[in-house]
């Protein structure tokens, strides 16, 4: 298994700059995070869809000097919000771009995102089908690109994702698996991962801790579970567990930090810089990764 992370928003680094820091620690690669389309990049975000060609080759050449890969592109998509073919058309269209993008800088994968349930009407199994299949259509045509899909609360969990990826058995579109919101969500993480595993293409690491504070609280009908995101290694992961229901599947892509500190969220989170640090040197503990990359 190679070691990763997500670009990171509470630090204000080139794309240059993130290279060099990812090779000093050792990182294998890299995923760069794309700006959502009709916003200004922002602390964290490393291209948009109008980069420049010399912006997008400058990015290019500073991870091949450092001998680190972009190990893919984040994007922020939006999804159908309608089931008519016009809603579809411009999905596809967004993710064709991102996937040209992800050409142009020289990565062979782009993490797209279900960014809203079905629409009216619609059934989640159909309309992921759906989604696929306008995935499908994407990649025949920008070829040597794939693409994975996060699991994620308040969208399509781990489950949904990774049965569907089964059912329409297009190697080229996986899951970008986040064992966190797996717990969250209330599956079974090792389960998942023995049931599906060659359909989980990248891991995206965060831990979760589950709170003690008014833990089941009860309002009179429901009881109440919270959890906040914490340091890795002192959640509720099963580290060891995990890695080795991986390594059992065959898994030997990315495991990436997602370190999500910002002026958003993750406030009482202890800075990305410390996390970048800890989780080299904890996965490597647990077998992730190998020698430092040198600066070249």
């Amino acid at each position: 298994m190679k070691l990763g992370f997500w670009t990171l928003y509470d630090v204000d680094w080139s794309n240059e700059e993130i290279a060099r820091r990812a090779a000093a620690l050792g990182y294998q690669g890299v995923d760069l995070r794309v700006t959502a389309p009709g916003r200004q990049t922002g602390i964290g975000e490393n291209l948009s869809l109008d980069s420049s060609d010399a912006d997008v080759e400058q990015t290019r050449q500073a991870f091949a000097r450092t001998g680190v890969e972009i190990s893919s592109l984040n994007c922020y998509n939006s999804s159908p919000a309608a089931g008519d073919a016009a809603a579809y058309d411009a999905f596809e269209d967004e993710i064709r771009r991102h996937a040209e993008l992800a050409r142009r800088v020289g990565t062979r994968r782009i993490r797209f995102q279900i960014s809203a349930g079905p629409p009216p009407g619609a059934e989640w199994e159909d309309y992921l089908v759906d989604i696929w299949r306008s995935v499908g259509r994407v990649l025949d045509e920008t070829p040597g690109i794939n693409a994975v899909v996060e699991n994620h609360p308040d969208r399509a969990n781990a489950g949904q994702l990774l049965a569907t990826a089964e059912k329409m058995q297009d190697q080229r579109i996986g899951i970008e698996f986040s064992p966190d919101h797996v717990v969250v969500m209330q599956e079974n993480v090792l389960e998942l991962v023995e049931r599906y595993g060659p359909w989980i293409h990248h891991v995206c690491w965060a831990d979760r801790k589950l709170v003690q504070e008014d833990l089941a609280r009860f309002d009179g009908r429901y009881y109440y579970i919270r959890y906040e995101s914490c340091w890795i290694g002192d959640g509720a992961i099963p580290a060891r567990d995990l890695l080795a229901a991986l390594e059992r599947v065959g898994f030997d892509d990315y495991v990436s930090l997602k370190w999500e500190k910002s002026s958003r969220f993750g406030h009482h989170l202890a800075s990305s810089e410390s996390a970048l640090e800890h989780f080299a040197t904890y996965m490597r503990g647990l077998g992730v990764g190998g020698a430092a990359a040198r600066v070249r």
